[in-house]
């Protein structure tokens, strides 16, 4: 075969393989604006059937143990800085602990609630708001700079998971009082800037003040 020939075959199948990436990178594309314009559409629709939250104690059936034993809870977490806390380090304080993750929409659709219900109450010293995540740390810090919400509130990455706060499914959010029981365990999406969850906190941290 001629030099000639060669070239030009090689010259073919640079082509070819140029194309071929373009097309790659192209479906790509258009998979990631896909992606982004679904999960847009999912949040607008869950904020059209999203309700307040119930504000109910778990059943036996939804929660066997309902008290947290600060002393043995191995729940450890760190901050986006990689400060790390653990659940002890909270004894005594009421709790709002949200479970999350940037690719659950249902946690995402209720975010902005999260933010509106954390800036309310986030100068009272006698709850402390925790939203944890279980994925990667880059993986939420990168995420972050997508969601207005999220950059108002404060974000842990769980380090060291406790079965007490098993999950069926995210978002889950707790509200523990300052004795350690849990007086509230909600699944799902739901607004938590109703006047129904400001006035079940309002009236929880007054207790301290008695």
């Amino acid at each position: 075969m001629s030099s000639k020939k060669l070239y030009a075959i090689i010259g073919v199948l640079v082509l070819c393989l140029a194309f071929l990436s373009y097309k790659y990178i192209d479906t790509n594309n258009d998979y990631k604006k896909y992606k982004s314009r679904y999960k847009e559409l999912s949040i607008l629709y869950l904020n059209e059937i999203m309700e307040p939250p119930k504000l109910e104690a778990p059943s036996p059936e939804n929660m066997k143990i309902t008290n947290i034993d600060f002393d043995t809870n191995v729940l450890q977490f760190s901050n986006l800085d990689g400060n790390i806390f653990s659940i002890q380090d909270f004894k005594g304080k009421n709790l709002f602990i949200n479970y999350w993750a940037t690719w659950c929409n249902p946690c995402l659709a209720e975010m902005p609630s999260m933010a509106e219900l954390y800036d309310r109450f986030k100068d009272n010293e006698d709850i402390s708001f925790l939203y944890l995540s279980r994925e990667e740390l880059n993986t939420i810090k990168e995420y972050i700079p997508n969601d207005e919400s999220l950059q108002k509130i404060p974000i842990y990455k769980v380090l060291t998971d406790d079965e007490f706060f098993a999950t069926s499914g995210i978002p889950t959010t707790f509200i523990i009082n300052s004795n350690g029981e849990v007086v509230v365990k909600d699944i799902g999406s739901a607004f938590w800037n109703d006047e129904s969850v400001f006035k079940f906190i309002n009236d929880l941290v007054r207790n301290n003040e008695v």
